[in-house]
């Protein structure tokens, strides 16, 4: 119990300093330029995921030993570093070059890079709590600093990275050199880790999919609204609070991610304890978001039924975290992605026809369909897997 209050607690510092940000931010900032905010910062984290092929997943699921883990971690790093290299004339062609440092910030160091599954597989939770809990510190620290004195706070998102890129980077090359790192066992795991590859593009592709559910939805506003700053910023709105419950199954199922791998039965148990605390947070913010849009934003009242909506497919995509991470153990990759994929596209084709008769509220309906859908495609595909 002790091990999920610890990294539990991690996880919500670091996901409250966001939130005291993104609860900050539409107060001082006019609709538009907090829309703006919202598309960079989602922007930058879906770059991430690309960046990162899935390799966070694969240092999190498979590596064995603390040898493997150690290396597998090297050269992920490696490899991402040189898909960088290889995106920046993309990038200035896109005229994205300026998010080209927060990408790479993001895949390597921040909560979703490759170091923090490192350090929870590794060394553990408490040493993974003290991590996540000094990068949040130092990242939204900056940010607020920026909202409140920068010239252009709809880049704080963007400029943050700059700061931090440099201070972590020497601070890895530190640690590397503590390690006395053998090179035979470099050149060893590199032909592993070559093997993983295709499974990691796989992965990289399903995971991609995945993260799209958070941000399709920002996309297709952005493409096809008169008024795109303003509806961005009136869903996301909705969309950030309603995404504070997925800490629930993120949190259990990584801090039990060793127990899953070895023993097949243990996630009955898990599965009893996710559904249980994701019902009991959703009313908790239901309550929090009506309060919220009573008082301090009531400028933002008008989005509460859109909130209920994905509120309900947050729900439902809580609930398949822990079927998708027993997939993913099993490696099943392919399957994984058949399933994020078509749902992906299943959403993305329907958004585009909802948007066009119900406005905001077909984006939402649309996200909670597309996330029924993938919730039980992961649920049969596991009860296959288990039987």
């Amino acid at each position: 119990m002790k091990k999920y209050i610890l990294y539990g607690s991690s996880i919500l510092f670091s996901r409250g300093l966001e939130y005291i940000v993104l609860l900050i931010a539409p107060l001082i900032l006019a609709k538009d330029v907090y829309g703006s905010l919202e598309f960079y910062k989602k922007t930058i984290e879906l770059g991430a995921a690309f960046f990162t092929f899935g390799l966070p997943t694969i240092l999190l699921t498979y590596p064995k030993s603390n040898n493997s883990k150690l290396y597998f971690n090297i050269l992920s790093f490696i490899f991402i570093v040189a898909i960088s290299f290889a995106f920046v004339p993309v990038a200035f062609v896109l005229k994205f070059q300026l998010l080209i440092i927060p990408i790479i910030f993001h895949s390597l160091f921040f909560n979703n890079g490759i170091i923090p599954p490192f350090i929870l597989t590794r060394y553990g939770s408490g040493k993974a709590s003290i991590y996540k809990s000094a990068i949040s510190f130092l990242f939204y620290s900056i940010i607020l600093l920026y909202l409140y004195f920068g010239s252009y706070p709809e880049f704080t998102f963007v400029y943050v990275n700059y700061y931090l890129l440099p201070v972590c980077l020497l601070a890895y090359v530190v640690v590397l050199y503590k390690q006395q790192l053998n090179f035979r066992y470099l050149k060893h795991y590199l032909r592993v880790f070559k093997k993983l590859l295709f499974g990691s593009f796989t992965l990289l592709v399903s995971n991609f999919a995945n993260m799209m559910f958070l941000y399709t939805d920002i996309f297709i506003i952005k493409a096809l609204s008169s008024q795109a700053d303003i509806e961005i910023a009136d869903y996301s709105f909705a969309l950030n609070i309603s995404n504070a419950l997925m800490l629930v199954p993120l949190t259990l199922v990584q801090v039990d991610i060793e127990k899953l791998k070895k023993s097949p039965f243990y996630y009955k148990s898990l599965n009893k304890k996710i559904i249980g605390l994701v019902l009991i947070a959703a009313i908790i913010l239901a309550i929090l978001f009506y309060g919220l849009t009573h008082s301090y934003f009531d400028n933002y009242a008008n989005t509460w039924y859109i909130f209920i909506v994905i509120l309900s497919a947050k729900i439902l995509q809580s609930f398949s975290v822990l079927f998708g991470a027993k997939i993913i153990i099993a490696k099943l990759f392919s399957q994984n992605l058949l399933i994020n994929i078509s749902a992906l596209t299943f959403n993305v084709f329907l958004s585009f026809i909802l948007y066009k008769n119900f406005g905001l509220m077909g984006v939402a309906l649309s996200s909670f369909a597309s996330l029924l859908v993938r919730y039980l495609a992961l649920k049969i595909l596991h009860k296959r897997l288990i039987s």
